[in-house]
């Protein structure tokens, strides 16, 4: 893994979120192996365990992302038992697909309370512990459909736009603090929350395979090593991106089409 200045890699800590599956699983593995300390967070205290069995650098802290006290807290213990953290990967998420108009709209917010708040939550707590050592990297999870308006997608999208957002926000906020940061945009990944899309709204994703974590962490890497903004990971992802800026009516006609057969 490429340094980034600023940053000491490997060797530092770094705080995932969403670890005890997915992507965030992954990332921890990872990082653990490549000789990060890493601060593993979720609120599935099973699977953290489990993924701590699996790598002696990772150690399990039990937190909900959407409790600002309690988030406030765990940065403060990292900080005392690992040291500064240098990079976040915060991979936290929810999703619920359907109809927007026919979700009860309280759903629909609890869902950008998990997204888009427990981002902000996570990011306002790390910031100022990762300036006061120095710097460090931001590595927050978007997506290619917070970009594209996914029919049977829009409160996820909605709120993963939000974390788009945030994310420019932050680094222009913040780069006098020596903060980087880094929003990857993948779109579908092999993880067990695409499995219940999967089983709960098959005529969204279908039979066709998404990418797999490792895929997406590849092109985190790339970015962070070439000091990028923004990671696009799959064949096609930002061709799509970039279909949405220079065309789009054309582009959500094609997906209302393919997703809801009109």
């Amino acid at each position: 893994m490429a340094s980034v200045p600023g940053v000491s890699v490997p060797g530092g800590v770094a705080i995932v979120t969403g670890a005890a599956s997915g992507i965030g699983r992954a990332a921890a593995l990872r990082l653990a192996r490549t000789g990060w300390a890493v601060a593993a967070v979720d609120v599935d205290a099973a699977g953290l365990d489990a993924l701590a069995e699996q790598a002696p650098g990772v150690r399990p802290f039990v937190c909900d992302v959407t409790e600002q006290e309690a988030v406030g807290a765990l940065v403060r213990e990292v900080g005392r038992e690992l040291g500064p953290p240098r990079r976040l990967v915060h991979c936290a998420a929810v999703a619920d697909m359907g109809r927007l108009l026919d979700a009860d709209p309280a759903d629909t917010l609890r869902l950008m309370e998990v997204l888009y708040g427990g981002t902000l939550r996570t990011v306002r707590a790390v910031v100022p512990a990762m300036a006061a050592g120095g710097g460090g990297q931001l590595v927050l999870l978007g997506s290619i459909g917070g970009w594209v308006p996914v029919p049977l997608g829009g409160a996820y999208g909605a709120a993963k736009a939000a974390v788009h957002y945030l994310a420019e926000i932050v680094a222009a906020e913040h780069r006098g603090d020596g903060i980087r940061v880094l929003c990857v945009c993948p779109p579908a990944v092999e993880t067990p929350m695409l499995a219940r899309i999967r089983r709960d709204s098959p005529e969204l994703i279908g039979k066709r395979r998404g990418l797999s974590p490792e895929q997406v962490l590849d092109s985190m890497d790339r970015a962070l090593a070439r000091g990028r903004a923004w990671a696009f990971p799959g064949r096609g992802t930002r061709a799509l991106w970039t279909a949405r800026r220079l065309a789009p009516r054309v582009l959500s006609g094609l997906l209302g089409r393919v997703v809801v057969g009109k």
